[in-house]
């Protein structure tokens, strides 16, 4: 008597087991693969927070009452309104587009929560990093609605500005 042992799966025990499995990562990047946006919209709130309780501090120590005139002074130490005091150890990283880099607003074009977003769009330069508005203290994360939506994954859930990426 001669009996067979097969130690092993059949093709189909197999192919049913990698299709189960495929079943679950697909739920599971479908339920996850949102996080990484809202994570990163997160830091950026939390990153302007941030920057603009150092202007205010800035301000409250400036001898003219004024913000500053970049936004270096307030980590270098070399504001000649203030005594040397750093109010920011350095600029934070926009989370989307990993930049630190500060794009100062023109006189001309100040910026306003209460602009539209063709208005805001027109007003910053796109890129990435911040800009900063020196006449009134208002910083926001330099994004621009018509082009860098493929950088950022889509369009912001609030697209006015001074909603979604921005605290005033």
């Amino acid at each position: 008597m001669s009996l067979k042992h097969n130690r092993g799966f059949t093709l189909v025990e197999l192919l049913i087991v990698i299709v189960i499995l495929g079943v679950l990562a697909a739920v599971v990047i479908a339920r996850f693969g949102g996080a990484t946006r809202e994570t990163r919209e997160s830091s950026l709130k939390g990153n302007l927070k941030t920057i603009r309780g150092s202007l205010e501090a800035y301000k409250a120590n400036s001898r003219s009452n004024n913000y500053p005139a970049v936004l270096d002074d307030l980590w270098d130490g070399t504001a000649p309104d203030v005594d040397s005091k750093t109010f920011l150890e350095r600029i934070p990283i926009d989370p989307f587009f990993r930049k630190k880099t500060v794009y100062q607003v023109t006189a001309a074009l100040s910026l306003d929560p209460a602009d539209s977003v063709s208005a805001r769009d027109t007003k910053i330069y796109c890129g990435g990093g911040w800009a900063y508005d020196s006449r009134v203290g208002r910083v926001c994360a330099n994004y621009h609605s018509t082009t860098d939506t493929g950088i950022i994954g889509g369009v912001p859930e609030d697209t006015s500005w001074g909603e979604r990426y921005n605290i005033w």
